[in-house]
């Protein structure tokens, strides 16, 4: 093979490269994974746990479209899951955890224990999240929604359900600002889901005294 033959091959190995660099695009970016955590709850210890009432806290579901890490963007009708930015576990355990923690701090009336099918509970929460997602709409927002139901020993009867709705306005989209609009807007729900377990105290004692 003479030098001009090499030189050639060489050349042709590079262009080759390039357009394949070029087909491929460039790596995603790293991945960043974002915490929500809600401030401002407050949980004051001793709260009398033993005059309430133990709450199955039953593992939340979601949605199949929400049941993942990556945080979704929602323009129009469209979502969109992130390629750089990851929840640190599915929306349904951020918001079960955020849940738990304010009915454990705030709640009245209710307890949250671990959920277990062979031990009685005085009553179980079950619930599915159907929404916590940025939305391209008036500025920008992230959202959140949340179905639950309340419900007698093992899930015999269900007392009440409950659908709560919450939104916190995003200033721009990067990953710092949309976990801060997460935690804003799921504090948000907590305090609505308390007031109506609190509130539902009544029905639920006359339901388990039947």
């Amino acid at each position: 093979m003479t030098i001009v033959q090499f030189g050639w091959r060489c050349l042709v190995g590079l262009l080759v490269a390039a357009s394949l660099a070029g087909c491929f695009g460039k790596p995603p970016p790293p991945p960043r994974y974002l915490r929500v955590e809600l401030d401002g709850v407050p949980c004051p210890g001793e709260t009398g746990a033993q005059h309430r009432l133990p709450l199955g806290f039953k593992g939340l579901t979601a949605l199949e479209n929400l049941d993942r890490t990556a945080v979704l963007t929602a323009r129009d009708r469209v979502l969109t899951a992130s390629l750089e930015y990851y929840w640190e576990g599915p929306p349904q355990d951020v918001v079960g955890r955020a849940l738990r923690q304010g009915i454990e701090c705030q709640s009245t009336g209710l307890t949250p224990v671990d959920y277990q099918p062979r031990v009685a509970h005085e009553a179980v929460l079950t619930g599915q999240v159907t929404a916590f997602n940025v939305e391209e709409t008036e500025g920008g927002r992230f959202v959140v929604s949340v179905h639950l139901d309340l419900w007698t020993r093992n899930l015999t009867t269900r007392v009440s359900s409950g659908d709560f709705n919450a939104y916190y306005p995003l200033e721009n989209f990067n990953g710092q600002t949309v976990a801060a609009a997460a935690s804003n807007a799921l504090g948000r729900i907590v305090p609505k889901v308390v007031e109506w377990l609190d509130g539902g105290m009544p029905k639920l004692q006359k339901a388990l005294a039947q």
